[in-house]
């Protein structure tokens, strides 16, 4: 069945994708284009959002059933340790020293937080910068391909598109 286009914050999508919260689960209404959230510590999140509350406090416009959200996965820790494998084979160029520490850090325990402790820790702001776009980049695949699988057509093209 094709769908509207829809109106898609790519913000909130993409930090959606991004969410390391296990309490929070994050949903793409698929008719009116919102992230909606749901969890554990949402309140906290979005203080300060009234605007989305009429003046009873209700929310407004009427409730979206379940049919008409998708759910947003984001990235597991065995997706991203693969992200940290590719970086690593395809920076051939890195300092070896650091490569040898980021590679280490994949061998151990907790190896996201390892590999990012070793960014921090042992690289330069060049190497770091590399690690961060090439990560966003398989972010964007990641929602790219969410949106496709999903069905969902978006009113206007994503920002890492254009």
């Amino acid at each position: 069945m094709k769908r509207k286009p829809i109106k898609i914050n790519w913000d909130e999508i993409e930090a959606a994708f991004d969410n390391k919260r296990e309490d929070l689960v994050y949903y793409l209404d698929l008719v009116t284009g919102q992230v909606v959230l749901e969890g554990e510590g949402e309140e906290a999140d979005f203080e300060g959002d009234d605007d989305l509350l009429d003046d009873n406090g209700k929310e407004n416009g009427p409730p979206r059933e379940a049919t008409t959200r998708r759910y947003i996965e984001p990235p597991d820790e065995d997706e991203e340790t693969g992200w940290m494998e590719s970086f690593l084979a395809e920076a051939d160029d890195l300092d070896p020293a650091l490569f040898a520490k980021l590679t280490e850090a994949l061998d151990s325990p907790g190896p996201l937080n390892a590999f990012r402790d070793a960014l921090r820790a042992e690289a330069e702001a060049e190497a770091r910068d590399r690690w961060f776009l090439y990560r966003t980049e398989r972010l964007h695949e990641t929602v790219d391909a969410w949106l496709d699988a999903n069905n969902v057509h978006a009113a206007e093209p994503p920002p890492w598109r254009s």
